[in-house]
């Protein structure tokens, strides 16, 4: 890519991987929107044009988009639970409203929405009821943000949506990265417990491959088009199993029946509402039992998206989690 290519969410776990990918590509000057530049790594962000704002503030987006030819947009509110639910439509929202009339007003020619494989019909729906069938706010508010760029590229201007499956790889172990942080728990011993989800399928990718996806829907993806990045399907329980096989360790896990899950969920809103964090919802447990099996062949086909298998992926997080000191040698 040339020119001036804008990317939010920079210090994001997918956002970071981003950033080393334009790295390698000297034609393309990188500039960041980010709230907290010291949160930046240092050594791969020379030469990278940072911008102190949050994706919320109109003067801080507005001087971002300024002169740019290609929006990477990854900023999101992505979690199970926030004190403030307007936070999901202020950020996954409005703040996608926002950057849309501003692309609209600067003309920039080129932008990639990443959102998330939830705004997606699964293969197979959850057998569940009550509060749980409610989309959670993080999947309501992606699935407006989406047709508020549906409505933009509808409109004549060119715009692409992402969507990644779920994300693992080296990086912090926070609630972006939860898979590996779930790798690393069950591999030193920390995970006891799993969700008995009948090894319904989900689809797991690197977030190296995820990052070359986004760039690559940059340069070749067609307007209007929703792209899956995913990499390769498996339950949970197989996951854990390759990871047992790459790392030569094996735990035993007792699966939670659904109805418990659905409980301590419940219990852990309840908290939330009282003031603590809820780590877990009932729309959560409800999308670990959908089957998201994932095909990302319009990706390789368009893109030429070529994601790793998922033994070549987990080996190469293990082996990071080992000389980082979370698993055991």
């Amino acid at each position: 890519m040339s020119g001036i290519t804008l990317v939010t969410g920079a210090t994001g776990f997918i956002g970071r991987y981003v950033l080393r990918r334009l790295a390698r590509e000297p034609e393309t000057c990188v500039r960041v929107l980010v709230r907290r530049p010291d949160a930046l790594d240092a050594k791969e962000c020379r030469g990278i044009e940072v911008i102190r704002g949050d994706v919320r503030d109109p003067a801080a987006l507005s001087q971002a988009m300024h002169g740019v030819d290609t929006v990477l947009h990854l900023a999101a509110c992505a979690r199970a639970w926030a004190r403030d639910p307007s936070e999901f439509s202020e950020i996954n929202v409005e703040a996608v409203r926002r950057l849309l009339g501003l692309a609209a007003e600067y003309g920039v020619p080129n932008l990639v929405h990443v959102s998330t494989v939830l705004t997606l019909p699964p293969v197979r729906a959850a057998q569940v009821n009550g509060r749980s069938q409610v989309p959670t706010p993080y999947e309501s508010s992606k699935r407006e943000g989406e047709r508020l760029v549906e409505s933009y590229a509808a409109a004549g201007r060119h715009a692409v949506i992402v969507h990644p499956t779920r994300v693992y790889g080296p990086g912090p172990l926070h609630d972006a990265n939860g898979v590996t942080r779930a790798i690393a728990l069950y591999l030193s011993g920390r995970l006891r417990v799993r969700l008995a989800d009948g090894d319904v399928l989900a689809n797991y990718v690197h977030a190296e491959d995820v990052a070359a996806g986004i760039v690559l829907a940059a340069r070749r993806g067609h307007s209007g088009t929703h792209y899956v990045l995913g990499g390769e399907d498996a339950s949970f329980r197989q996951l854990l199993e390759f990871a047992s096989d790459v790392a030569r360790l094996h735990r035993r896990v007792v699966a939670l029946p659904v109805g418990v899950a659905l409980a301590f969920a419940g219990a852990a809103e309840w908290w939330g509402h009282l003031g603590g964090r809820a780590f877990i919802t009932r729309g959560w447990v409800r999308g670990f039992l959908e089957d998201r099996r994932a095909d990302s062949m319009p990706a390789r086909q368009d893109l030429g998206y070529a994601p790793r298998g998922l033994n070549d992926g987990l080996s190469q997080t293990v082996a990071w989690l080992r000389a980082a000191g979370k698993v055991p040698r």
